[in-house]
């Protein structure tokens, strides 16, 4: 059995979390080996990273909720990474019930503010303001009913009911910016996202509490950067090597097995991160005591003739569609996760649909002619289109698994975890992956002192 030389910091998992943390302790003068089953700097976050119609420059923009601006701030230590990565999130939120008009709520102008300032008097105000406040201290076990899930309109019957905007915007920030169905996220989750700070819903210039990532830069310039970073800075990489299994004592974990029958053996004063996706987590240290199911994403790519000059996205209810992004020359459609497909759907008949839909939506939320920037395939009546149907980054955490996160601990002295999953205070998502990157490398700092 083929031996590695134990180093000072092992991590597994080369994607965005453990490219990061092993570029930041790289540097920090620490021995840092990463391993990856695939190859390490290569973005598994980014759910629009897809080949598109005759073009692989193609990827929808990622919108996430960051309030303390996390994902900036660590990209902004590389000068090397255009700043142009992160942009304020140019999004229209078209929300529709029954016969009531619609609400167009901008991202950039907050959402608590637009949702409340709809309600009519004085008083409706402060109760839904006072209601959605009360929300942020609601326990971690505290779900949204599970009516939210449903993408369908109301029934003309239920159209009149107070607060179907918001229980719109609940659903659809949690399919489309958290990847899971609105009754699997808690009160208090949503509520933070609606709702950052009290001064923020009564300031007159309310500061977004969310921004875009663009995947392209992120993939073609940032990650190739910290990658060159990395290796100057000493970092060795072991790419197609997958993690096993650990061997371990009660309190540490002794050697790291791996699938090509290669063996790391670890001292005590060694320290193992593991930056897995909670799957193959659960399947090397089954004792972590989660089991998230994959989340997947069914989308639509359509291929443009006239490029748009800047990205934008539309996140909207809808019985077909959930999300519009409007990016370069394609545009890619998120379809509604309650959307039954049929094995004997006609695919041209589908994508039709999908495109007239989307053609009205845009017309009518973002002002948008998308019939004038089409270049349709001969003889159809839409343009050339890809079908995606793929596992969504960020896991479809249950209630309890989502509730027991501030208890998930490796259950060995010298292994930590990183990643999107695991801090308590963020909804899954790149925020919440800095943040963890934050936490973790300090812990390794006084782990090694």
């Amino acid at each position: 059995m083929a031996s590695f030389a134990s180093g000072s910091l092992h991590i597994i998992g080369g994607g965005l979390a453990g490219s990061a943390l092993a570029t930041c302790m790289a540097e920090d003068g620490f021995d840092v080996t990463l391993y990856d089953e695939a190859e390490p700097f290569e973005s598994r976050w980014t759910r629009g990273m897809h080949t598109a119609p005759e073009s692989h420059k193609t990827a929808e923009p990622e919108i996430f909720y960051d309030p303390s601006g996390l994902v900036a701030d660590f990209f902004a230590g590389y000068p090397e990474i255009p700043a142009k990565l992160i942009r304020p999130a140019h999004c229209v939120m078209g929300l529709k019930r029954g016969r009531r008009i619609p609400a167009i709520v901008s991202l950039d102008q907050g959402i608590s503010r637009a949702l409340i300032s709809r309600r009519i008097s004085i008083a409706a105000r402060a109760y839904t303001a006072l209601t959605l406040w009360q929300q942020r201290s609601a326990s971690e076990e505290n779900r949204l009913d599970s009516t939210f899930s449903s993408g369908a309109f109301d029934s003309d019957d239920k159209a009149h009911q107070p607060g179907t905007y918001h229980r719109d915007a609940l659903t659809v920030l949690a399919e489309v910016l958290f990847s899971m169905p609105a009754h699997r996220c808690s009160k208090s989750l949503l509520a933070r996202v609606l709702v950052p700070k009290l001064r923020g819903m009564l300031a007159r210039h309310h500061e977004p509490v969310f921004a875009a990532i663009d995947p392209i830069i992120l993939n073609d310039i940032a990650l190739p950067a910290l990658r060159e970073r990395f290796l100057a800075a000493g970092g060795t990489i072991k790419s197609r090597t997958k993690l096993g299994d650990i061997d371990s004592t009660s309190d540490y974990a002794t050697d790291l097995l791996f699938e090509d029958d290669s063996q790391i053996v670890l001292n005590p004063d060694d320290a193992v991160v593991l930056a897995l996706h909670p799957k193959p987590l659960c399947d090397a240290v089954p004792d972590i005591g989660i089991s998230p199911a994959p989340a997947h994403r069914r989308c639509m790519t359509f291929e443009m003739r006239k490029p748009f000059a800047e990205p934008q996205a539309l996140l909207v209810s809808d019985d077909i569609v959930r999300a519009i992004y409007c990016n370069r020359r394609h545009l890619q459609v998120s379809l509604n996760s309650s959307l039954q497909l049929q094995d004997t759907q006609n695919a041209d008949q589908f994508a039709q649909l999908v495109w007239q839909r989307c053609v009205w939506l845009c017309d009518q939320y973002l002002n948008l002619d998308l019939q004038t920037r089409s270049d349709n395939a001969d003889n159809a009546l839409h343009p050339n289109h890809l079908f995606i149907n793929a596992e969504a980054p960020f896991p479809e955490m249950t209630p309890g698994m989502a509730a027991s996160r501030q208890h998930l601990r490796a259950p060995w002295k010298n292994v930590f975890l990183c990643g999107d999953v695991f801090p308590i205070d963020q909804a899954p998502g790149p925020a919440a992956l800095f943040s963890s990157v934050l936490d973790i490398r300090h812990e390794l700092q006084k782990f090694f002192a």
